[in-house]
């Protein structure tokens, strides 16, 4: 028996060589799909969480922007920052920026800075995406309060299929923003070791909104590398090495989510540095009690801006030191998972000029243990426990202060397999994140009104974690040969009620004018600046899934909603995505290996907002379509086509600050050899 994992979104790489087969008639027939995200290589089908899964295939076929992008037709996930890709971020359920823990190859990803953005890498070196709704601490710990995304690099395995040597060469174009893209990779394996060496580099111009204007300060130049090592030691022993760097910059306004503005919202020179290294050790000695992993990482992501207009400099850093290590042991049907995880932050920065708010040089030490699970207990039953403790300790170093706390994250999940096709599931998970040294420590100016009268930051060391209180019923409902021989039906669905107590917010005083009788007739109190914690928020909502394939025929609907309030006021709270449709129609014709279809996505208007924000955001219907030909005649050729936002839909997401990209034709070619 095993419990059933809610998926919402089914491998395109499986579809496809499903419908690509000789024989559409026969029942079709997917490939085990396994989820790094459970911190194990666990099937999809034996998870009890809410899982969004993309393959190489889906992220090839989309040729993305950045990694939030690619998670845009997914209900009840959005990306948020506007369309300058080098700032989007992830909004899971309501919560979004370090409420959701980003991963890549199971290496937390800290970098979290005032506007500045989180995601860094090429979607072009991943070969799958996974996104956890939900709270997730009794897994990962501090941050994991939305969700988890995790990304999982490409291997020289990945390429070669078999083969000692091969690679392919990828040129990209993009309408919009006249913006290459190429990508090369070289693969070899010889005997027990494979070598991967791949490289991209991305060159672009202003972005086009949907109304023909250029978008000021949103050209991005980039470039990258990546190497992967890997050595299967024995039959038992896998070792990998994965060193990766890239470069981002550009000009664009300090706040990139907001209009360039020359008084408030400066134009600047970024160049964005981030370093990689890390070491993988699997040992699975085909025994039912041993099935290990030892990483040890570093990363180093160092941020340089100067302003245009007077080269004042500033410079932000964070350097991460972690390990972890996790067991999971099997004993006849209960299979148990425990592990440690260690990691060390320390963050540096400098600001030229005066008046500038200045973030602390500090260290955050966390440390953490957990288990869970699984104890099947009737026939269709099962009962998964899990729990996580973790400490966690900073220090300011130029300020002399430091605190520490610790939290627990329970979890438990109770699987019922009603039938063979019918799975439902409730579960309930806790989650907290630690308040960032930024938000404890920060002093200095936040900006001035006057020459004299300035707005300054005030630290609070005493600031409590955000806690996270979930609930959820899941169900799904799968079936081959459903109408008729060689189909399948999917239909899934999930709901949630989420309490969030301690938000974090930054709260800014409004500034006191006073009469004088003398000039200049008036003083001016600019207030203060501070992190507090105040909402305790209750998010709810779900998730709806239907999915039919027959006959090289993909037919999809998804539907996401979720809504949020101060549970002290049973006010609307800010930053609530939009109810979501996402329709979705594909045929592959198998003789010509070509694959045609279209998305269309409606966001509803969103009309519960906060009293402070007085805006209104309509409702919009964007049109995408794609279609990807592997020639037979050409053997290693693929050709992508998409055209994004068809109609040239002027259209802007709720809560941002700017209208998204405009009609966009991308255009790839790869050569496989």
């Amino acid at each position: 028996m095993k419990p059933t994992g809610i998926r919402l979104k089914t491998s395109a790489a499986m579809l496809s060589a499903a419908m690509l087969s000789p024989a559409f008639a026969e029942p079709v027939s997917f490939e085990p799909i396994h989820i790094t995200a459970s911190r194990t290589q666990t099937d999809l089908t034996e998870l009890s969480r809410t899982i969004e899964f993309l393959s190489s295939a889906d992220i090839e076929q989309q040729q993305a922007a950045s990694i939030p992008e690619l998670l845009r037709y997914s209900p009840n996930i959005d990306f948020v920052g506007g369309p300058r890709s080098s700032v989007q971020s992830v909004n899971i359920r309501g919560l979004g920026g370090d409420r959701v823990l980003q991963l890549v190859d199971g290496v937390r990803q800290n970098f979290v800075s005032g506007h500045r953005p989180s995601y860094f890498l090429e979607p072009e070196l991943l070969k799958s995406v996974e996104v956890i709704r939900g709270p997730a601490s009794s897994l990962w710990g501090s941050g994991a309060v939305g969700g988890v995304v995790s990304q999982n690099t490409k291997t020289a395995s990945d390429l070669l299929a078999g083969r000692t040597f091969g690679g392919f060469i990828k040129q990209g174009w993009r309408s919009n923003d006249d913006r290459s893209v190429t990508t090369m990779a070289l693969a070899t394996q010889q005997e027990h070791i494979g070598v991967l060496v791949s490289g991209y580099y991305r060159d672009g111009n202003d972005i086009k909104l949907g109304n023909n204007d250029r978008l000021s300060g949103s050209s991005m130049r980039d470039k990258g590398v990546m190497s992967k090592f890997d050595w299967q030691l024995d039959d038992n022993q896998h070792l990998t090495l994965n060193v990766r760097s890239s470069r981002d910059e550009g000009n664009v306004p300090s706040n990139g989510a907001a209009p360039f503005n020359d008084t408030s919202n400066f134009l600047i020179r970024r160049r964005n540095d981030t370093d990689h290294v890390s070491l993988d050790y699997r040992l699975n000695p085909h025994s039912d009690l041993i099935n290990s992993q030892l990483l040890a990482y570093w990363n180093q992501t160092e941020m340089q801006e100067y302003r245009l207009s007077d080269l004042r400099a500033d410079k932000t850093r964070i350097q991460t030191l972690g390990m972890s290590l996790n067991n999971q042991s099997t004993w006849q049907t209960v299979r148990w998972l425990y592990g440690v995880d260690a990691y060390q932050d320390k963050l540096s920065s400098s600001r030229e000029g005066d008046n500038r708010p200045t973030p602390p040089d500090a260290t955050t030490t966390i440390w953490g243990v957990y288990s869970e699970v699984h104890l099947p207990f009737a026939e269709r039953w099962q009962l998964e426990l899990g729990g996580r403790y973790d400490h966690f300790r900073t220090r300011a170093s130029n300020l002399g202060d430091s605190r520490s706390d610790d939290a627990f994250s329970p979890s438990a999940a109770l699987v019922w397999n009603t039938t063979e096709q019918w799975t439902m599931i409730l579960r309930y998970d806790e989650a907290f994140r630690a308040p960032t040294a930024e938000e404890l420590y920060t002093t200095g100016t936040h900006f001035c009104i006057t020459s004299t009268a300035c707005n300054t930051f005030m630290p609070d060391a005493s600031l409590k974690p955000e806690q996270a209180h979930n609930i959820e019923l899941m169900t799904e409902f799968t079936d081959n040969d459903f109408w008729q021989q060689g189909d399948k039906l999917t239909f899934n669905a999930a709901i949630f009620r989420n309490h969030v107590d301690n938000f974090i917010e930054q709260q800014v005083d409004d500034p006191i004018f006073t009469s004088l009788p003398f000039p200049p007739f008036f003083s001016v109190d600019a207030g203060h600046t501070r992190y507090r914690n105040v909402d305790k928020a209750r998010l709810t909502g779900g998730e709806l899934g239907l999915n039919y394939q027959w006959a090289g025929y993909d037919i999809g609907l998804t539907y996401g909603r979720t809504r949020a309030e101060n549970r002290k006021t049973g006010k609307s709270l800010s930053g609530i995505p939009t109810d979501k449709w996402v329709f979705k129609f594909a045929h592959t014709w198998a003789p010509t290996q070509l694959t045609a279809g279209l998305r269309l996505t409606h966001a509803e208007a969103q009309r519960r907002l906060p009293d402070n924000i007085d805006q209104q955001y309509d409702s919009y219907t964007v049109t995408d379509l794609y279609a990807t030909w592997q020639p037979r005649q050409l053997d290693g050729l693929k050709l992508d086509l998409t055209v994004n936002n068809l109609t040239n839909r002027h259209y802007r997401m709720a809560f941002q600050a700017m209208h998204m990209q405009g009609r966009d034709v991308r255009l790839t070619a790869s050569y496989a050899f």
